[in-house]
């Protein structure tokens, strides 16, 4: 039989792209500890920020990823759970609360960019399999969508109510 949501066609765009994303995530969860690393793989690019820049709230990490705040939330408690970041209140605003990484995150981080090296490649490789230039078309798609949000594409070619 064939994909349901293939047959359906470019309509289906994101949930083609959450398959894939759901099997990179996957993958890596599965490898991850292979590779040494232990923290969840949605959660590795907040490690990173934090690696490059230094304490920061979620707030500013939200912006930094592009990611909803209550999304990196949650990335947050699973870190600071895991014992990779811990909170403390900044003490230049009472009212902000400054993620850091502990000792143990920055080992974290250490492991992981060791492992993103395969990562790298390997996600290289399964982009050349489908086109040459599919990642900066993908982010091409990305950066049209930050000038013109989808919904207003979409409404531009017809589609208000």
């Amino acid at each position: 039989m064939d994909d349901f949501i293939h047959q359906q066609g470019p309509a289906f765009l994101a949930h083609l792209l959450r398959r894939i994303s759901d099997e990179l995530v996957g993958g890596a969860a599965e490898w991850y500890p292979e590779a040494g690393v232990n923290a969840a793989p949605r959660t590795t690019s907040t490690l990173l920020a934090l690696a490059e820049y230094g304490p920061l709230g979620v707030t500013e990490i939200a912006a930094l990823l592009r990611q909803s705040h209550p999304l990196v939330i949650d990335w947050v408690r699973q870190l600071k759970k895991d014992g990779f970041i811990r909170a403390r209140i900044d003490v230049k605003d009472r009212r902000r609360t400054l993620i850091a990484l502990t000792a143990k995150g920055h080992t974290e981080v250490g492991r992981l960019r060791e492992a993103l090296k395969t990562m790298n490649e390997a996600s290289q490789q399964l982009m050349n399999a489908a086109s040459s230039g599919l990642f900066d078309a993908l982010w091409r798609m990305e950066e049209a969508c930050r000038r013109t949000p989808f919904a207003q594409q979409l409404r531009a070619c017809g589609g208000s109510g």
